[in-house]
């Protein structure tokens, strides 16, 4: 009777024990079935893409990225543009699908002073690491390796952030009517997220 209490203490501890070890196997009992849905905070069209992706680090890396935008700070907002600026080239960015997306427009300019910038505007590109700007001679590339083609891409820049007007020097001795549109590409991920047909 005296060490009723003592096997009563060990008991109790072998059962925790055997909980702890089995535990992966009766977890299941208690889970909802929403709660094991890979990439949970997004559409199942976007869900759907993600598992088609070979490379699962990528697919990670698309869908935490894609759960926030970075507005362009307020400092490196552009000025507007000069009402004597000429238009030379312009487009609008479609979606490529629903996780590479890029909306808004692209507007090549002339100054009067002969400089040329290119510039984005009601801009929004799905958040990827390491976004840029590239001019490509290609019309509409799929891939980062089709990008250039007789001529190679040009890098115009790096974007400043996800959502907002954005503004680009281009070199005045490019010649520009070698390209065919601008592309926007995460080179983190070597994925383009948009193209804008110039014109």
């Amino acid at each position: 009777m005296r060490h009723r209490p003592r096997w009563t203490v060990l008991t109790f501890g072998a059962l925790i024990v055997l909980a702890l070890f089995t535990f992966p196997t009766w977890r299941t009992l208690f889970v909802r079935p929403e709660e094991g849905v890979p990439f949970p905070l997004t559409s199942p069209e976007r869900r759907a893409l993600l598992l088609q992706q070979p490379n699962r680090a990528v697919a990670a890396t698309m869908y935490f990225s894609s759960l926030t935008a970075q507005p362009v700070p307020t400092e490196q907002q552009p000025a507007p543009v000069p009402s004597d600026a000429q238009v030379i080239l312009s487009a609008r960015f479609a979606p490529i699908d629903a996780l590479r997306s890029a909306r808004g427009n692209v507007t090549i300019y002339r100054l009067i002073d002969d400089s040329v910038l290119l510039r984005l505007d009601d801009f929004e590109v799905t958040n990827a690491p390491q976004l840029a700007v590239y001019l490509s001679s290609n019309e509409s590339p799929q891939s980062i390796q089709e990008l250039g083609g007789i001529v190679p891409e040009f890098l115009v820049g790096e974007l400043s952030g996800t959502l907002g007007a954005q503004q680009f020097v281009i070199p005045r001795e490019l010649r520009l009517e070698r390209y065919r549109s601008a592309v926007i590409v995460s080179e983190g991920l070597q994925l383009i997220y948009g193209v804008a047909r110039l014109r």
